[in-house]
């Protein structure tokens, strides 16, 4: 899923930022975050174990070295942009919350708060 709506024949991002309190389950700032991304990992990781382990069975059966092949292999600047891409989705999913935290302070912190902030100090 890449957070976009197709609308007739034109893909309309979505904005992927959820309102309201989230529920944390640590103390420790930081701690729920971090959960939150080995638990991602963790599941692409027993994602591409299991496809790998699919891959070299079925190689395997119709006689292909596929470690040998894998060693041998030269990408093509097509492979490397599509590698390129996958990753950053994959780094976008992994710091999810993290861009989602820093998303809410943005939001809370603009220009206008800012010069508040210093007409207060300013003030005394």
């Amino acid at each position: 899923m890449d957070g976009s709506v197709k609308l007739m024949d034109e893909q309309v991002p979505l904005p992927r930022v959820v309102r309201g309190k989230r529920p944390e389950f640590f103390e420790t700032t930081g701690v729920d975050d971090a959960m939150s991304m080995i638990l991602v990992l963790a599941q692409e990781l027993t994602v591409l174990r299991e496809r790998l382990d699919s891959a070299e069975v079925v190689a395997a059966r119709h006689g292909i070295p596929l470690a040998a092949e894998i060693e041998a292999l030269q990408p093509d600047a097509a492979l490397l942009a599509s590698r390129e891409a996958w990753r950053q989705a994959f780094f976008d999913r992994l710091f999810y919350l993290s861009n989602q935290r820093r998303a809410e302070l943005e939001q809370r912190h603009t220009p206008e708060s800012y010069a508040k902030t210093l007409e207060e100090i300013a003030r005394g």
